[in-house]
């Protein structure tokens, strides 16, 4: 018998643990998708051990065995095999690995679709989230990371957090090389290439190859002008890159004025449409504002008739330098309402409801958000941040310190990790607190003193709004 790692899945043994993840939680998926796929499970350090023995080239059970009778020392063979085939075949049913009675039949078995009818929780001693909680520190998990590898961009969006006169950076390729080794030293899994525009940066097809070999969950988040069949052939070779574009309406008129640059509604759509011919996971971002709000739900309508994921946001974030210059194109609250009466159906009522009962169970206690607790940002020059468009709050200079240095002993990044939602007392209780985000960054940047604890007041009001549409909606059913 083979087995090997599905191409669609992340595997990373750690100290004392094993975690294995199919690539829904860093990849692109429908909104209102119930497909059920196979999760993540943390698996003891014997249990590790094993399952470090697998890639994603099938290997035959005998191999594997001959291998580890020299780390299970004084265990009998076919005992050995025997628990290993068992142990193996729980994460088969699973989802996470393939197998087959011969090497073609074991990789023709690695399909696309991750998940099986039935995603059964792995019952084993070795493979629990309680074992999970019990080991992990808030450092141990370095997850993501996101590199802005050019934040020079082709485009000229109205509504951008990056003031455009800061768009003048492209990454040093042997820094981006040395932050993916490091990262992957430290186990990451995922890594966001963003800008600007990231198309711009010369050496993106090296990037994404590098990535590629490094077994790494890749994002791309780019206005698709500059793709090319070279990068979609890349592209298409890693099976865990997902690409995310930006569509502010079907009006090319509206698109473009927008994004500033005549024909850029054609190029994106054409090359988002060429990307989905090539199987690569998508999602399109369409944040809402003044020049799009009469149109945003064509958008939607597109992407669902296609198969594309698409996020809709009614409230975009101020600029990082705290002039709030492109909040000019920010909706009103009367906006936001007509703007969710026109997305409001059942599914979406459902989906945010259920985001909202989440919220809901938070507790004073808990962190604000997962700032610098599984992921950090990356500018073109180098610096740290603590999440996108925190540009301002550097904690951090590659040029000067170890990825590792910084993500472990950092007094910025201890000092953020250890905030909770009681230092925000105004939240904890607030009754629309299921329909609100307590966003650090964009309190920082919309307040001129870069004060991240001062919520600015249109936030509540957004949240009491939506809180009673859905009300209201449901009340009307």
């Amino acid at each position: 018998m083979y087995y090997k790692i599905k191409k669609n899945i992340l595997y990373r043994k750690y100290k004392k643990f094993g975690y294995i993840t199919d690539n829904s939680m860093f990849g692109y998926r429908m909104p209102f998708d119930d497909y059920l796929y196979p999760g993540e499970e943390y698996v003891s350090e014997s249990g590790a051990v094993i399952l470090n023995q697998l890639n994603k080239t099938p290997q035959h059970i005998d191999d594997i065995v001959d291998r580890l009778l020299s780390i299970f020392i004084d265990v009998d063979s076919d005992d050995l095999k025997r628990d290993i085939v068992e142990f193996f075949d729980m994460f088969v049913e699973a989802g996470f690995l393939s197998r087959g009675k011969s090497y073609d039949e074991c990789n023709n078995n690695d399909n696309s679709s991750i998940g099986t009818s039935e995603n059964i929780g792995l019952s084993m001693q070795s493979a629990s989230c309680d074992f999970a909680e019990n080991i992990i520190n808030q450092n141990d998990l370095l997850r993501s990371l996101h590199i802005e590898i050019s934040n020079e961009c082709n485009e000229r969006c109205v509504h951008c957090y990056i003031p455009h006169k800061y768009k003048t950076k492209s990454i040093n390729p042997e820094l981006f090389y040395r932050i993916v080794e490091e990262g992957k030293d430290m186990n990451i899994i995922n890594v966001t290439l963003s800008g600007g525009e990231p198309l711009l940066h010369r050496d993106i097809i090296s990037f994404l190859k590098k990535c590629r070999e490094l077994d790494l969950s890749v994002n791309v988040l780019s206005n698709l002008t500059l793709l090319s069949d070279e990068l979609i052939g890349e592209m298409k070779k890693n099976p865990l890159l997902c690409v995310q574009t930006s569509l502010y309406s079907m009006d090319e008129s509206i698109h473009d004025s927008i994004t500033k640059v005549k024909g850029s509604h054609k190029k994106t759509k054409n090359n988002l449409l060429k990307l989905l011919e090539a199987g690569i996971p998508l999602q399109v971002s369409c944040p809402v504002m003044k020049q799009n709000k009469d149109t945003f739900n064509d958008v939607i309508a597109f992407c669902n008739e296609k198969g594309i994921s698409a996020a809709v946001d009614y409230v975009i974030f101020a600029s990082y330098d705290h002039s709030n210059c492109n909040l000019v194109n920010r909706l009103s609250l009367e906006e936001i309402s007509r703007a969710f009466d026109k997305q409001a159906t059942d599914e979406y009522v459902d989906y945010i409801c259920g985001q909202a009962a989440e919220k809901y169970k938070l507790t004073a206690q808990d962190p604000i958000c997962s700032i610098c607790r599984y992921y950090l940002c990356i500018s073109a020059e180098g610096t740290v941040f603590p999440c996108i468009g925190w540009q301002a709050n550097v904690i951090g200079n590659l040029y000067e310190q170890s990825l590792r240095e910084i993500w472990e002993t950092s007094d910025d990044i201890i000092r953020l990790r250890q905030i909770s939602r009681q230092e925000f007392p105004k939240c904890v209780s607030c009754e629309d607190r299921g329909y609100c985000t307590v966003c650090m960054m964009s309190n920082s940047n919309e307040n001129s003193d870069a004060d991240a604890f001062k919520i600015n007041e249109y936030h509540c009001d957004v949240a009491k709004l939506i809180h009673h549409k859905i009300n209201s909606y449901l009340d009307n059913k």
